[in-house]
Parts: structure tokens; sequence; C-alpha cells
């Protein structure tokens, strides 16, 4: 057989196993497909079902678990429901390794999200990565600034408001399903908002 034949065999062959890149990145599973499939199928269920993964997993296994989740959301609910997937990990996590892992899991989150909702979604995800883990504020801020330089500002802004509540710095150490840890850190301030005009009767 002429060398050239055999030559532009091996590279017909060689094109072929390659494909396109995007065949190439279409068989890539996801790293946890059961979660996704799970968030995608009910968003809203997307914090209790983290805090169930990261409760049956090692420590280090939180932030992809949230990268994940987080991707898997669905761009109208992402607001929403990325902070409480962020607390929700957070708060199943072995209290010694919510500090040191709370920044990694909010920019795992962040990282999730597409360009065009970070504006909005990434100073809710500081902020709640902070109220669960405040010891770790520093840390969280510049991981965050780092993935997203252009919102320094907005980042700053969101770890310091809303003001850290010490009765919040101890979420519940094996979080149930149902769990509602990142709504009420992160909303418990305008549902108290009432009860502090109402503060004498009548109240409405």
């Amino acid at each position: 057989m002429p060398v050239w034949t055999l030559g532009a065999g091996v590279l017909l062959f060689a094109l072929s196993a390659l494909g396109t890149p995007g065949q190439v990145w279409a068989q890539t599973p996801p790293r946890n497909p059961g979660l996704v499939e799970a968030v995608t199928s009910n968003p809203a269920a997307a914090p209790q079902l983290v805090a169930r993964e990261v409760t049956a997993g090692a420590p280090d296994t939180a932030p992809p678990i949230v990268g994940d989740a987080v991707g898997a959301l669905p761009s109208g609910q992402r607001l929403t429901l990325a902070p409480r997937v962020v607390s929700a990990a957070i708060a199943a996590l072995p209290a010694p390794q919510r500090g040191p892992l709370a920044p990694a899991c909010a920019c795992a989150a962040i990282r999730a999200v597409p360009a065009s909702e970070r504006p909005g979604v990434v100073p809710v995800i500081v902020a709640a990565a902070v109220s669960m883990a405040p010891v770790a504020r520093d840390q969280i801020v510049t991981c965050a600034v780092e993935a997203t330089p252009e919102l320094s500002a907005v980042i700053i802004a969101a770890a310091a408001e809303p003001p850290f509540q010490p009765e919040l710095a101890s979420p519940p150490t094996s979080p149930l399903p149902g769990s509602t840890i990142g709504r009420d850190v992160l909303f418990r301030a305008r549902f108290n908002t009432g009860g502090q005009i109402c503060a004498s009767p009548p109240c409405p």
C-alpha cells in the first residue's frame, strides 16, 4: 500500500474519532446528573435537594453540588432560589466547615449563573453566604469579586447589608426537607418590618 494512502487513512480515522467540538461537549455528563434532573423537574425543591446531597456527602462536595443545582435552575426562578440553595448547602455542612467552605459554595453558585443574570443574582448569593457564615465575610467578598469584578461595588454592599443578626448564626445542625433556612435569613428583616411598625395596638 502506498505510504500516502496509509497516511490519509490514519488522518481520516483520527478526524472521525474526534468529531466536532459540539459533539464532544454534548457527550460530557453532568457531575451530578441525578441532582440536575431533580432540580429541573422541581426547581422549588432545590434547597431541600441540595441540603440532602450535602448532608450525605463529604464536606468538600458541597461547592460542586451548589454549582450543579444553581446551573439547573430556570432563569426566571434563579434570583429567588439561588440564595436559598447556597444557604441550605452551608447550613447542611458540619459547623466547623461552614466558614471554610462558604466562599467556595458562594462562588460555585456565582459561576453557574449566566452572565446576563449576574447583576441581580450575585448580590443576593453573597448576602446569603455572609448571613450563614459571617466569619468568612472577607473571603466570600474576595472570591465573588474575583469571579465578577464588574460587580465589585454591589458585592461589597451586599456583604454589608442587612446587618448580621447573631441569632441567625447557628442554623439547625441537620436541615430537614422543607427547611426555609435561606428564605428566613434573607427575608427575615422584611417580615419583621410589619412587627416593628405595629409595636403597639391596635394593629391592622
